[in-house]
């Protein structure tokens, strides 16, 4: 199956007012940022407009800031016939959120994200690994009486994407950075009287830590998520991601369960 997404297209010059919204109304986490003739010159994640709104303060106005002050410029080309066993393996040795599907001659085709990967895992594996193996622990909570200010300082503080919303020791919902591109301009308030309860997503889905990490990666690519806590009995044990599920294709049981399938298939 494809692994390469079409992508939103930003320019330099947009607002942040501007990027925010077609972000929230596309409900894309991504964008690759171009010039006039299509050459990449960045790209834009939800992540980075949180924390450059919660950096900057009351000091920034939306419709005057500019993609360009925004995006990372720190972006990798690859070319569209990519396997994504190795495009895995530049997204983690290189720490991207992202990498540019561009042309022979430079120009932006695309993009593939950690989702595509964990969708690409979910289609092709099957009972080779264990949630628990490759899930972050211990994972990051907050509580639901928390202010949001403080769940977005301890966000950008951590370089997470999500917080794990429990109380009394029970996982109540979850708060992640598309949750807070919907409340962003508030988060420039650090006065904001908003509680996490009022924005995080509730009743959400678990996996069991010795459950098969296929059937989180499925989970996942089909409900159109980036994380699931992950729990032991009752206790939060960690979380399992869509950089979790990436990192799990490194695996040497990965490319060699692939190469034997692709051997099994090739004789009928």
């Amino acid at each position: 199956m494809g692994i390469i997404r079409s992508s939103i297209i930003l320019r330099p010059y947009d607002t942040l007012l501007y990027a925010t919204k077609i972000m929230i109304m596309e409900y894309v986490p991504k964008a690759i940022v171009t010039d006039e003739k299509g050459f990449p010159l960045g790209a834009l994640t939800q992540k980075d407009i949180i924390k450059f709104v919660y950096e900057k303060g009351e000091e920034i106005s939306f419709d005057k800031v500019y993609v360009s002050e925004v995006m990372r410029k720190d972006i990798v080309c690859v070319n569209e016939s990519i396997d994504p066993l190795e495009a895995a393996e530049i997204m983690i040795d290189k720490k991207q959120p992202l990498l540019v599907v561009c042309s022979d001659d430079g120009k932006a085709l695309g993009m593939i994200i950690k989702s595509d990967l964990t969708q690409y895992y979910a289609s092709q594996i099957r009972g080779l690994q264990k949630t628990e193996e490759y899930m972050t622990s211990p994972a990051i909570t907050i509580s639901k009486s928390d202010s949001l200010i403080n769940a977005v300082k301890t966000l950008v503080e951590k370089d997470v994407s999500r917080l794990i919303v429990v109380n009394e020791d029970k996982i109540e919902g979850q708060l992640t950075t598309t949750d807070l591109l919907y409340m962003a301009p508030a988060i420039k308030y650090k006065e904001c009287k908003i509680n996490v309860s009022e924005v995080m997503s509730p009743n959400i889905i678990v996996v069991d830590a010795g459950e098969d990490l296929a059937s989180a990666a499925k989970l996942m690519a089909s409900r159109k998520i980036k994380g699931i806590p992950v729990v032991k009995g009752d206790k939060l044990a960690g979380v399992i991601t869509t950089t979790d599920v990436t990192r799990a294709l490194l695996d040497d049981r990965v490319r060699k369960y692939l190469y034997e399938i692709k051997m099994y298939t090739s004789t009928f």
